[in-house]
Protein backbone atom coordinates (compact mmCIF):
# COMPACT_ATOMS: atom_id res chain seq x y z
CA UNK A 1 0.00 0.00 0.00
CA UNK A 2 3.00 2.30 0.08
CA UNK A 3 3.08 3.03 -3.63
CA UNK A 4 0.75 5.49 -5.23
CA UNK A 5 -1.52 4.31 -7.97
CA UNK A 6 -1.49 7.72 -9.60
CA UNK A 7 1.45 7.64 -12.02
CA UNK A 8 4.25 10.17 -11.75
CA UNK A 9 5.37 11.29 -15.17
CA UNK A 10 8.78 12.77 -15.75
CA UNK A 11 8.46 15.71 -18.07
CA UNK A 12 11.08 18.36 -18.68
CA UNK A 13 13.14 17.44 -15.62
CA UNK A 14 10.37 17.86 -13.06
CA UNK A 15 7.91 15.32 -11.74
CA UNK A 16 4.20 15.95 -12.10
CA UNK A 17 1.28 13.85 -11.03
CA UNK A 18 -1.36 13.15 -13.62
CA UNK A 19 -4.70 11.79 -12.60
CA UNK A 20 -5.97 9.35 -15.18
CA UNK A 21 -9.11 7.23 -15.30
CA UNK A 22 -7.02 4.10 -14.96
CA UNK A 23 -5.34 5.43 -11.82
CA UNK A 24 -8.65 6.62 -10.43
CA UNK A 25 -10.30 3.24 -11.07
CA UNK A 26 -7.41 1.40 -9.45
CA UNK A 27 -7.50 3.66 -6.40
CA UNK A 28 -11.26 3.25 -6.10
CA UNK A 29 -10.88 -0.52 -6.31
CA UNK A 30 -8.33 -0.55 -3.48
CA UNK A 31 -10.50 1.67 -1.29
CA UNK A 32 -13.47 -0.54 -2.10
CA UNK A 33 -11.69 -3.58 -0.69
CA UNK A 34 -11.47 -1.80 2.66
CA UNK A 35 -14.82 -0.03 2.61
CA UNK A 36 -16.90 -2.87 1.17
CA UNK A 37 -17.11 -5.01 4.32
CA UNK A 38 -17.84 -1.96 6.47
CA UNK A 39 -20.67 -0.93 4.16
CA UNK A 40 -22.06 -4.48 4.21
CA UNK A 41 -22.06 -4.60 8.02
CA UNK A 42 -23.72 -1.20 8.35
CA UNK A 43 -26.42 -2.06 5.82
CA UNK A 44 -27.11 -5.42 7.46
CA UNK A 45 -27.51 -3.75 10.87
CA UNK A 46 -30.04 -1.29 9.47
CA UNK A 47 -31.85 -4.00 7.53
CA UNK A 48 -32.05 -6.17 10.65
CA UNK A 49 -33.99 -3.44 12.41
CA UNK A 50 -36.23 -2.77 9.41
CA UNK A 51 -37.07 -6.43 8.79
CA UNK A 52 -37.78 -7.05 12.47
CA UNK A 53 -40.11 -4.06 12.61
CA UNK A 54 -41.90 -5.19 9.45
CA UNK A 55 -42.44 -8.69 10.81
CA UNK A 56 -43.75 -7.45 14.16
CA UNK A 57 -46.01 -4.97 12.37
CA UNK A 58 -48.27 -7.87 11.39
CA UNK A 59 -49.05 -8.55 15.07
CA UNK A 60 -50.73 -5.22 15.81
CA UNK A 61 -50.16 -1.63 16.86
CA UNK A 62 -49.18 -2.33 20.46
CA UNK A 63 -46.62 -4.97 19.47
CA UNK A 64 -45.24 -2.70 16.75
CA UNK A 65 -44.80 0.29 19.04
CA UNK A 66 -43.26 -1.72 21.86
CA UNK A 67 -40.86 -3.55 19.55
CA UNK A 68 -39.82 -0.27 17.90
CA UNK A 69 -38.92 1.15 21.31
CA UNK A 70 -37.08 -2.04 22.27
CA UNK A 71 -35.15 -2.16 19.01
CA UNK A 72 -34.15 1.50 19.35
CA UNK A 73 -33.02 1.00 22.93
CA UNK A 74 -31.11 -2.16 22.04
CA UNK A 75 -29.34 -0.52 19.13
CA UNK A 76 -28.22 2.41 21.27
CA UNK A 77 -27.23 0.66 24.49
CA UNK A 78 -27.46 -3.10 24.16
CA UNK A 79 -25.22 -3.74 21.20
CA UNK A 80 -22.46 -1.54 22.57
CA UNK A 81 -22.68 -3.29 25.95
CA UNK A 82 -22.39 -6.68 24.26
CA UNK A 83 -19.58 -5.74 21.91
CA UNK A 84 -17.45 -3.75 24.36
CA UNK A 85 -16.39 -6.66 26.65
CA UNK A 86 -15.42 -8.79 23.66
CA UNK A 87 -13.45 -5.95 22.12
CA UNK A 88 -11.68 -5.38 25.43
CA UNK A 89 -10.81 -9.10 25.70
CA UNK A 90 -9.38 -9.09 22.17
CA UNK A 91 -7.37 -6.01 23.06
CA UNK A 92 -5.92 -7.75 26.12
CA UNK A 93 -5.07 -10.88 24.13
CA UNK A 94 -3.39 -8.98 21.31
CA UNK A 95 -1.26 -6.74 23.53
Amino acid sequence: MEESLIPILEKEGRSRRWLSWVGFAGETKKVGYFAGPMVAVTLSQYLLQVITTMMVGHLGELALSSSAIAISLASVTGFSAVVSPFAFCFYLVLT
